[in-house]
Formats: structure tokens, C-alpha cells, sequence
């Protein structure tokens, strides 16, 4: 029994290293093709924010679009037994549209083309969709197979993955912007690019096929007998069985399904906090580029909000065992509610000197995004824990799908608003979200009876 115990301890270790070290890699890749791509775009249209908008419109269109067949191509990799294959295929997309991407840009820098800066958009979304879909893969569905009924390493396995995330996202964007701020040519920016593109992806591939190796519940073929998890005994319902379940091929199908679940208003609330602008986002990044904001004070602030994410984190970890999940999001999107007060006040504060008004803008984003990130981890472990297998993948499409509605609504009135003195207009807008994505969750899941019967 205790050999049984020490080596169900040592494969989740395995487990969660590889895991670590393939994400370390990819999304320090994509932070750093985000940032390089969204300054780029800035530049090729310095005096206004329509090109970053367009660019956010794009990736949101594609995604809303998208998100419920991607997923339902997960729940179809997880219904034949194909979870590694579906997954590596996503992977191999998002790196070929990286890497076409990156030529792209080289390319536009001496033709200076603006078809090819419309292509750059369009590849970017790609880039963006395949992404979003190979993270429902694993974050909506691998880690909750691997974890089995054991919630306290589901739990901190999804703190330590949100944490690798905002490590790259603190470190990447104060890199490039250094770079950036020392004068480094565009056309060897994207040249290192690519070289870093095809590292992370044979990385990432390497790590996935490691872990299959390691937890073959992955990959095990599916009937009616039990098998065995890692660690934990399950019972396996027949593939025709889990057919039936398949959900519709719509997208309306889709929503009706997302809807269904316990977790909907809790995961609509969540969604109408990307409709806020106010953020470490592209529109923002151009607003501050306007305001005069250097390139290398710009990667310091896009680091700081995500230190302050990690601390929302580590606010998470300790709150989890004194607090129920329910209760950690209402504080925390309140959190963000006063926070965010502050920037909306700099935004009207305009002084003889009005570095005032923009250091108060940026310094209730960056202490917003603790709030941001604690809830994040709250909703995100309620979604794993109440919704089935079966409709995992369609679930968290849909979730992408209505996340990226309000981003693409945010990026369409940046285009309307594009006249970076507007701003103010736009911060309005996603103050009055905040406001009531903090009410949705007060209804759908603080005073929820179904999360008060699981919590209890």
C-alpha cells in the first residue's frame, strides 16, 4: 500500500514537472510574440489606435467564432481515445502560424505593404485560436484526468500553471522592451522570433508525448471496465454512451449546453471582465505609447501587473483553505471594482502635470490584477469540478467564445473611439462591466444553492 502510495506521488511530481517546463516555454514564446506584434503594429500607425484595435477585433472574431467547434474537436480527440493527437495537431498549427507569421513581419519591413499587415493580423489570430483550443485541452480536461477525485492537486496544480503564466508574462514583456528600448532592428527582432518559435515548439511536443508516457490514462482505450487513473479508481462508461452525450454541432448547440451548467453566470461575469480596457491589453498599450510612456518603463509596468497577478495567486492559494470558492470570487472581483476606481479617477484628473493622472491609470490597473487573477483561478477550478467530461471541451469553446464576444466588443468601440484623447470613454465602459460581472457572480454563484450544497 505504500509503495502503491509513494508511486502514485512520484508520477503526479513527473506529471506537473514536464508539464511546467513544456508551459514555461510556450507561453513564454507567446507573450513574446504578443508584445513584439503589438508594438510593431503600434509603429506601422503611431497616431492612432486603429491597427491594434483591428488586430484585437480579428483574434476576437476568430475566436467567437471558433471557440465552440474547437471545442468540440477536443471532446471528439477525448470520445476516440486521440486526447495526444488532437492536442499535438493544435500545437503544430499555432507554431506554423507563428512562424509564418514572424516571415511576415520581416517581410513587410522592407515592402511595407498594407496587405501584409492584414495577413499579419489574420495569422495572429490563427495563432490565438489554436492556442486558446490546446489549452482547453489540457487545462480543461488533462489536468482534471490526471488529478482524478484528488482536488487539493487539481487545485495547486492550476495555481502553479496561472503562475507560470504570469512569470512569463512579467518577464517577456520587460525583456522585449529592452531590447526594444536599446534600439534592436524590428527585422532581427522577428528573425529571433522564429529561432524561439521552433525551440518552444519542439519543447512543448517532447513534454506532451513525455507525460502521456508517464500517465497513460491519457491515452488508454475506453469501455465499459474500470480503469485505472493515477491514483484514483473510475468508472468508464461505454464509447457509444459518451457519443450519445456529444453535444450539437451549432454554436447555438453549443450555448444551450453552456447554459446548462452550474458554473454559466458565474462564467458570463468573468467574460464581461474582458470587455474592460483598462488592462496590460493592446489598447492600452498603444494609449500609454501615446502618452509618451518610454519603451522600457513600458515593459516594467506590463512585468508589474503581472507580479501583482502572481501575488493574486499566492492570495488564492492561502485564502482556499479558510475561504470556499464562492466566497473568494465575489471579494475578489470586488477587489478589482476598487482598484479600478482609482484608475477611472486619473482618468478625469488632469492636473498642470498629467504624468499624475497616468500613474494613477496605471496604478489602479496593476493592483486590479490581483482581484483578476484570484478570480480567475476561483471560477476556472468551479468550471473542472461541476462540468462532465463528455462536454468539457464544448463547455470551455464556449466559454472562449463569449470571453472573446466582449473582448471583440471592446477592440470594435476601440475602433470607434480610436482617437487616443477618447479613452476616457472606453475606461467608462469597462468600469461599468467590472460593476456588473461583480453582481452576476454575487447572484450566480455567492447566493447559488448548487454552490452552497457542494461547498458545505
Amino acid at each position: 500500500m505504500m509503495d502503491d502510495f509513494d508511486t502514485h506521488h512520484n508520477q503526479l511530481r513527473s506529471v506537473t514537472r514536464i508539464l511546467i517546463i513544456g508551459s514555461v516555454f510556450d507561453r513564454f514564446t507567446t507573450v513574446i510574440f504578443e508584445f513584439f506584434l503589438v508594438v510593431f503594429l503600434s509603429s506601422a500607425y503611431p497616431d492612432s489606435l486603429l491597427l491594434v484595435s483591428v488586430y484585437g477585433l480579428t483574434n476576437g472574431l476568430l475566436l467567437f467564432f471558433s471557440g465552440g467547434p474547437a471545442g468540440r474537436f477536443v471532446d471528439a480527440g477525448i470520445a476516440n481515445n486521440r486526447r495526444l493527437q488532437s492536442t499535438l495537431q493544435l500545437l503544430t498549427g499555432q507554431y506554423l502560424c507563428m512562424l509564418a507569421c514572424c516571415v511576415m513581419c520581416f517581410v513587410y519591413l522592407i515592402l511595407k505593404s498594407n496587405l501584409l499587415l492584414l495577413m499579419i493580423i489574420l495569422l495572429s489570430g490563427f495563432v490565438s485560436l489554436s492556442r486558446a483550443a490546446s489549452a482547453i485541452s489540457i487545462e480543461n480536461d488533462w489536468i482534471v484526468v490526471i488529478s482524478g477525485s484528488n482536488i487539493d492537486y487539481l487545485s495547486a496544480l492550476n495555481v502553479k500553471l496561472r503562475r507560470v503564466n504570469l512569470v512569463a508574462r512579467m518577464i517577456a514583456p520587460a525583456v522585449a522592451g529592452y531590447f526594444l528600448g536599446n534600439q534592436l532592428k524590428m527585422n532581427d527582432v522577428f528573425i529571433a522570433m522564429g529561432g524561439l518559435a521552433v525551440i518552444s515548439f519542439l519543447i512543448k511536443y517532447k513534454c506532451l508525448k513525455r507525460i502521456c508516457s508517464i500517465a497513460p490514462v491519457l491515452v488508454m482505450q475506453r469501455g465499459d471496465d474500470d480503469i485505472s487513473e493515477i491514483g484514483d479508481q473510475i468508472q468508464i462508461q461505454d464509447k457509444n454512451e459518451e457519443q450519445k452525450h456529444c453535444t450539437s454541432c451549432s454554436m447555438i448547440g453549443g450555448y444551450v449546453i453552456y447554459f446548462q451548467q452550474k458554473i454559466s453566470m458565474g462564467g458570463l461575469g468573468f467574460a464581461l471582465l474582458y470587455l474592460n480596457v483598462m488592462s496590460s491589453g493592446s489598447i492600452m498599450t498603444s494609449y500609454l505609447i501615446w502618452r509618451g510612456l518610454e519603451m522600457s518603463h513600458l515593459g516594467i509596468v506590463r512585468g508589474a501587473s503581472e507580479v501583482f497577478g502572481l501575488v493574486g495567486t499566492i492570495a488564492f492559494a492561502c485564502s482556499s483553505d479558510r475561504f470556499t470558492l464562492r466566497t473568494i470570487t465575489v471579494v475578489s472581483t470586488g477587489f478589482m471594482v476598487l482598484c479600478l476606481s482609482v484608475s477611472v479617477c486619473g482618468t478625469f484628473f488632469v492636473p498642470d502635470d498629467n504624468r499624475i493622472s497616468l500613474w494613477m491609470l496605471i496604478l489602479g490597473v496593476v493592483l486590479s490584477r490581483v482581484g483578476l487573477w484570484a478570480n480567475d483561478l476561483s471560477i476556472f477550478q468551479l468550471t473542472q469540478r461541476t462540468v462532465d467530461e463528455h462536454v468539457r471541451g464544448v463547455v470551455g469553446g464556449s466559454q472562449y467564445s463569449i470571453n472573446s464576444f466582449f473582448d471583440l466588443l471592446h477592440f470594435s468601440l476601440g475602433i470607434f473611439f480610436s482617437d487616443p484623447s477618447h479613452f476616457y470613454v472606453l475606461c467608462l465602459i469597462g468600469y461599468s462591466a467590472v460593476i456588473t460581472a461583480f453582481l452576476l457572480m454575487l447572484r450566480g454563484v455567492y447566493f447559488s444553492p448548487a454552490f452552497r450544497n457542494m461547498e458545505e
